[in-house]
């Protein structure tokens, strides 16, 4: 790009975007990917099971270091259960980073966090780097886990079938009501409802957002599938990426949707 011999990147490293920008023949854009990545909880085993427990570990961890440490600034610390580029999302009941909160929900649950013990598994660096932060921030509650990295076949496995207590990962749709048609009904249990959520009242609000075809009204019913997954806390969000274009400064035109997706059709060289 740099030489000229193409006219756009579709996804930039971290590393080189500032000396990009500096380049006055590109243009640079960066947006919030849809993706979010959480510190994924199994809710069916002992002590993760419990939702004050979980409300525990998402409110001891410091995204902001998280987010530094792990993917070098360049992404956003997610709070909300769903990516907040969706219309429908929102940060109602969502944990925001609080140790003595956390300790409070802690002492709520009645569980001894020297009993909450797992490992958190990762198939990657950045992950492994974003468990290390992880991993310090729990130890500040009391709950001590420990990391495994594994390859990324062995990982998918074992997150799709349950086979994990917890893990560092993430997922991304073009459209809300398919991203949470995919990370929390219980119809994609043993695929990407990785977490295990099995809740008969976020069920039937996703079912009756995919049958409302009025867009206010399917709306609001997303805003209020989203207080009520911050509510149960089935995971830790952590961050949402951000992305990075770029291209010749001479194209004109382009455009990002929420998806990610380039509108071609609009693109033209300027004059």
């Amino acid at each position: 790009l740099e030489a000229g011999e193409i006219d756009m990147i579709i996804e930039v490293e971290a590393m080189d975007g500032d000396r990009l920008k500096e380049n006055s023949d590109l243009t640079v854009i960066d947006y919030n990917s849809t993706n979010v990545t959480w510190l994924m909880l199994n809710n069916e085993k002992p002590g993760l099971d419990n939702q004050d427990v979980r409300h525990a570990i998402n409110s001891a961890i410091d995204k902001e270091s998280v987010v530094t440490v792990a993917y070098n600034g360049m992404a956003t610390p997610a709070v909300s259960q769903m990516p907040m580029n969706f219309e429908g999302a929102t940060e109602e009941n969502a944990d925001t980073y609080d140790v003595e909160k956390a300790k409070e929900w802690l002492d709520k649950s009645g569980v001894d966090p020297a009993s909450v013990k797992f490992s958190i598994i990762c198939s990657d660096d950045t992950k492994k780097r974003a468990a290390e932060v992880v991993q310090a921030n729990l130890k500040e509650i009391g709950i001590n886990c420990e990391i495994e990295s594994m390859d990324l076949a062995t990982y998918l496995s074992a997150t799709a079938e349950g086979d994990f207590t917890a893990s560092i990962g993430g997922y991304s749709s073009s459209d809300l009501l398919s991203y949470v048609v995919g990370v929390y009904h219980s119809s994609s249990i043993n695929a990407s409802n990785k977490t295990r959520l099995n809740d008969p009242e976020v069920d039937a609000l996703i079912d009756q957002a995919k049958v409302t075809i009025d867009e206010a009204e399917r709306v609001a019913i997303l805003e209020q599938l989203s207080a009520k997954l911050n509510e149960i806390c089935s995971q830790a969000p952590l961050w949402q990426p951000l992305t990075m274009r770029a291209f010749n400064a001479g194209l004109q035109g382009v455009e990002v949707n929420d998806g990610g997706s380039l509108y071609f059709e609009n693109v033209y060289w300027a004059e």
